[in-house]
């Protein structure tokens, strides 16, 4: 057989087995969308105590908001920096555009490790291909 036809028809065989094969999905081969969160930051300031805050030179504490993660390649895995300080719903969001809740620990008077302002404070979104963002997190005293 020819050499050139030997070429041609190896040529279109390699092509056709690419074609066919897809190259997998965004979670196998990676995302074309990057990894991002929304809010990227919260911050919160504590009300002044003649509000309803806490006394003076406190911080806050319960929820601090909701953040959404998008892109990247799913599940997401939440590193917390400051489990003292800060509560997370969940560990892992398992999809695309799903969300888990941030809250501030209340000041436990028997253990001084648990509550209390923090800023800033990182949280941790990295995906199943090791792609991370970060959420910083600022919970201050009433002025």
């Amino acid at each position: 057989m020819n050499p050139r036809i030997l070429m041609t028809f190896g040529a279109a065989a390699v092509l056709a087995s690419v074609v066919a094969c897809g190259g997998g999905s965004d979670d196998e081969a990676g995302s074309p969308t990057a990894l991002s969160i929304q809010p990227s930051s919260l911050t919160t300031t504590a009300a002044a105590s003649a509000a309803g805050g806490p006394p003076t030179g406190q911080c806050s504490s319960g929820f601090a908001g909701e953040v959404f993660v998008y892109g990247g390649a799913a599940p997401y895995q939440l590193d917390n920096t400051a489990p003292g300080l800060v509560v997370l719903n969940k560990s892992q969001v398992g999809d695309r555009g799903g969300s888990f809740t941030v809250s501030y620990a209340s000041i436990d008077a028997t253990d001084p490790t648990i509550g209390g302002c923090a800023s800033p404070t990182l949280i941790v979104v990295r995906d199943k291909l090791d792609k991370q963002v970060i959420l910083t997190l600022n919970n201050k005293p009433a002025s």
